[in-house]
C-alpha cells in the first residue's frame, strides 16, 4: 500500500503519517519501484496510534505503550502503581478532565449570554442586575455629562466582573427600579467629586450607603454582613480607586462607610 492508502484507511491525512515517521512512532517501510509500501503491520500500528491519541493519550505514552513487551504494556491487577504507563494513563486523564471542565465552562457561559441575548440584555460578564440598573440609568441620564459617567461606573464594574473581583453580595448595590432613587443616584453621577469637600463627599457616601440599607430588611443585611469577604471588598476598592486616581476621596469615604455597616450589622 501507498501512503495515501494506509492514511485513508487509518482515517487521517498523508501529513499525520510522516509526523508519526518523524517521531519515530511508526517505522518507516521499505521502498519497493520507489515507494515506500506499507503493509497491514504499519496499518495496524498506525491505527492503534489514532486510537490512544483519539483518547488523549500523550504521543510519548503510546510509544511506551507500543513498545512495551505483551504482559507490560496494559498493567495486570495488583501491579504496581508507580508503573510508568499506568501513571502516564493516570496524568493523561486528569489532563483530559480538566480540559472537559474547562468546555463545560465554557458552554454554561455561552448558555448564559445566549440567554441574555434572547431576553434583550447586554451581553457582558456582568450579572443581569447589574446590566439591568446601568442600561436604565444610562437611557434616564438628563445630560451627556452624567451619561458618560454612567458609562465609566459600568466599564469599572464590567471590569472588575471580568478580572472575579466583584463580590457577590455586590448585587444589593444595584437596586431594582425606582423613581425617587434612580433620581438620587443620578444626581450623585452628575455631580463632579473634585468640586466637592472632604463633608461633602463624606455626606454625599453616606446617604449612599442610607438608601442600600434601607431597602433591605434587617434579616437580609444581618446576613449579607456576614457572608461578605471583607478582604473583597477591600480588594475591590482599591481596583476601582486605580482606575481614577484623580480624586480618590469618594472612593475611600464609600469604602469606609460601606465597612462600618458591615462591621456592626456583622455584629448585631
Amino acid at each position: 500500500m501507498r501512503i495515501a492508502q494506509v492514511a485513508r484507511l487509518a482515517q487521517t491525512t498523508v501529513r499525520t503519517v510522516r509526523y508519526y515517521h518523524s517521531l519515530g512512532l511508526l517505522p518507516v517501510p521499505a521502498e519497493r519501484g520507489g515507494w515506500r509500501d506499507y503493509d497491514v503491520t504499519h496499518l495496524a500500528r498506525l491505527s492503534r496510534i489514532r486510537w490512544l491519541a483519539q483518547a488523549g493519550v500523550p504521543l510519548g505514552t503510546i510509544a511506551r505503550i507500543l513498545d512495551a513487551p505483551p504482559d507490560k504494556a496494559v498493567p495486570q491487577a495488583g501491579a504496581d502503581h508507580e508503573d510508568p504507563v499506568s501513571r502516564d494513563l493516570a496524568a493523561a486523564l486528569v489532563s483530559v478532565q480538566a480540559h472537559l471542565d474547562e468546555v463545560t465552562a465554557q458552554r454554561d457561559l455561552l448558555v448564559g449570554l445566549l440567554q441574555r441575548s434572547q431576553a434583550g440584555l447586554s451581553v457582558s460578564p456582568m450579572t443581569p442586575r447589574m446590566s439591568a440598573f446601568f442600561d436604565r440609568m444610562e437611557a434616564a441620564a438628563p445630560d451627556e455629562r452624567t451619561r458618560a459617567e454612567v458609562r465609566a461606573d459600568r466599564d469599572a464594574v464590567d471590569l472588575a466582573c471580568y478580572r472575579r473581583q466583584m463580590p457577590p453580595e455586590a448585587e444589593v448595590l444595584f437596586p431594582d427600579p425606582d423613581p425617587d432613587a434612580d433620581a438620587n443616584l443620578l444626581e450623585v453621577f452628575g455631580r463632579a467629586a473634585t468640586g466637592l469637600s472632604d463633608q461633602q463627599i463624606e455626606l454625599q457616601a453616606r446617604d449612599h450607603v442610607r438608601r442600600i440599607t434601607d431597602r433591605l430588611e434587617p434579616d437580609r443585611l444581618r446576613a449579607l454582613a456576614r457572608a461578605v469577604d471583607r478582604d473583597a471588598v477591600r480588594a475591590i476598592f482599591q481596583f476601582f480607586a486605580s482606575l481614577e486616581p484623580a480624586d480618590l476621596r469618594y472612593a475611600h469615604a464609600l469604602e469606609r462607610c460601606l465597612m462600618e455597616v458591615i462591621e456592626s450589622w456583622a455584629g448585631d
